[in-house]
């Protein structure tokens, strides 16, 4: 299930508190975080999510480079497995230890992956298809562009394929993000903090509802079991 950065900031603008707002002469104030911050808040918090639930995806091997080489998909963040439709069965992934020794004409169905490339024990045709990766994958970041007063103009890519189940917790971390300017700015001025009716140099609002919104954060990161990720073979 998908939705869009559009959808997605429109209920982002309710859980902030921060829906569209007049003054007195009937003109619109500044949100409180800016459309480019609240971008970048979820598209980190995106990243974080990886660790717990990343996003299934398959792909065609493109082989090339010797007929023992792929290039990796550039989503691609782990191996789920190799499935090859001629053997009917799965490659075996290679762990390898210092002074082993990889022969060039071995013809075993094993491989590894490395620096973004796919190495491959066994010869394989370049323009084969028989070998599908299986991997876990990055999620697909909001892009947008600006315009000339440095406000989003549109979104070359504004699909969300995050699962629907984290979009609560991601939103918390999202807030958590857009809320750390404001607490950099006010940790700078409350050094400067003499009174004691304004509070001491410590205390900070802002860092208060960063770590509220992170302990949600893994609150309800703890309701769901996490992805098992083991290797197929």
């Amino acid at each position: 299930m998908t939705t869009t950065w559009t959808t997605l900031n429109a209920k982002l603008s309710r859980f902030l508190d921060d829906t569209p707002r007049l003054n007195a002469a009937g003109e619109e104030i500044d949100p409180l975080f800016a459309e480019t911050l609240r971008i970048d808040s979820w598209n980190w918090a995106q990243r974080s999510l990886l660790a717990h639930s990343p996003r299934a995806r398959t792909r065609t091997l493109d082989i090339e480079t010797g007929e023992r080489e792929a290039i990796l998909p550039s989503d691609f963040y782990a191996t789920q497995g190799i499935y090859d439709t001629t053997e009917e069965r799965w490659w075996w992934p290679v762990n390898w230890q210092p002074g082993d020794t990889r022969y060039t004409d071995d013809d075993s169905l094993r491989y590894w992956t490395f620096a973004g490339r796919l190495y491959m024990e066994n010869k394989i045709s370049v323009s084969s298809t028989r070998l599908t990766l299986y991997y876990w994958a990055y999620y697909p970041e909001i892009e947008y562009h600006l315009d000339d007063d440095d406000e989003v103009d549109s979104y070359p890519q504004e699909v969300i394929y995050t699962p629907s189940w984290a979009e609560v917790a991601l939103c918390h971390l999202t807030a958590a993000g857009c809320m750390n300017p404001g607490e950099i700015f006010a940790s700078d001025i409350n050094q400067y903090k003499i009174r004691v009716d304004s509070g001491n140099p410590l205390m900070n609002p802002r860092e208060q509802s960063i770590k509220f919104h992170l302990s949600m954060w893994n609150w309800y990161m703890d309701l769901f079991p996490e992805l098992r990720r083991e290797v197929v073979h």
